[in-house]
């Protein structure tokens, strides 16, 4: 089942004093809290108070955005990029990142964007905080809410199935009965959320109908990424992670983590696995479906054998990775940290 409304841009558009202003250029925007990042041809970073970063391969530098608010996620095709954050904020750019305008933003919803991605030239996704998810068809310019009740939990579809016939009371329940949407994620045709309260779901028609995993675990999921070989990782809470292959079930991999694994990228062809505290984990694909361990450390803990910790100087939390003048860095709540790799 799917809700949809539509949004009237001169009744629903609330923008506050604060999210007119112009974000401030700051002298160490680099070392700011930073928290994702798109890399194509053009490299454009995002991060608190409206800052956004843009440029090559090779530097970045900050762009001037009409907004103070936290921005949590950017993604891009072509020359149009769509960055999103709190107050439901929307930004657009139709000139690879160096312009941007405000085209949406509800400060009375008092929820987050998480999460933004690209499905083609035209349709472009959002998600965020309890339930928000978002659709444009326009490559950004306007947007409409949408409601998929597959995405809840079993015992919450059971809950509203019994209140059904009381349609205000059940729409009420609806908008406030959904998890956080943290994450989404794409292989081909295969459209892939991850967010809270154990919530996995794929989609094969471009996110209109959903199908929820069932997996042992109600700790919030913060990634997803389907490998080329046809296994679906998924990362949260206290360095869980698991995989699922068409051959078995979903089964945990030992990280020996303790701390929130944040995302998944792939970067020159290796897959990273990044998190709270500096964790940084490079896995190969190849020994993901192997029940073999590493040697035990320190503490007696034993990695799975598709998984090396790497050792950085970073200590905040890891949420992306680029690559500038060929040094793989950290897109962390400290700013551009870079990562060395072993040889």
């Amino acid at each position: 089942m799917v809700t949809k409304i539509f949004i009237s841009l001169s009744l629903f558009f609330v923008l506050t004093a604060a999210q007119a202003q112009q974000a401030f250029q700051a002298p160490l925007v680099k070392d700011s809290m930073l928290l994702d990042a798109y890399q194509g041809e053009v490299t454009v970073v995002v991060g608190e108070r409206g800052h956004i970063l843009v440029g090559d391969n090779q530097s970045v530098s900050q762009a001037i955005v009409p907004t103070t608010v936290t921005l949590t996620a950017v993604d891009g095709l072509n020359e149009t990029f769509v960055a999103v954050g709190h107050d439901a904020s929307i930004l657009r750019s139709s000139d690879s990142g160096n312009t941007w305008e405000l085209v949406y933003s509800n400060v009375e919803l008092d929820r987050p964007f998480l999460d933004v991605m690209f499905i083609d030239e035209q349709e472009v996704i959002a998600v965020g905080g309890y339930g928000l998810f978002y659709r444009s068809v326009d490559a950004g310019l306007t947007w409409t809410q949408e409601q998929y009740v597959s995405l809840l939990s079993p015992d919450d579809i059971d809950y509203l199935e019994s209140i059904k016939d009381d349609e205000a009371f059940y729409q009420e329940e609806l908008d406030f009965i959904f998890p956080h949407f943290n994450r989404l994620s794409m292989q081909g045709d295969n459209l892939y959320l991850a967010g809270e309260a154990g919530l996995v779901a794929k989609s094969t028609d471009k996110g209109n109908s959903w199908e929820r995993y069932e997996i042992d675990y109600y700790g919030s999921f913060f990634d997803t990424k389907e490998l080329l070989s046809g296994e679906l990782i998924a990362i949260g809470l206290r360095g869980n992670m698991f995989v699922l292959s068409e051959s078995s079930d979903w089964v945990t991999l030992n990280t020996c983590a303790t701390t929130s694994l944040n995302a998944i990228v792939a970067i020159n062809d290796q897959f990273l696995v990044l998190g709270n505290n500096g964790v940084v984990f490079s896995l190969d694909p190849s020994s993901i479906n192997s029940e073999q361990m590493k040697a035990a450390d320190a503490d007696g803990c034993r990695l799975h054998s598709s998984l090396t910790r790497i050792d950085t100087d970073i200590s905040s939390a890891i949420t992306g990775a680029v690559m500038l003048n060929n040094v793989l860095t950290a897109v962390s709540a400290d700013g551009l940290q870079s990562i060395e790799l072993p040889n």
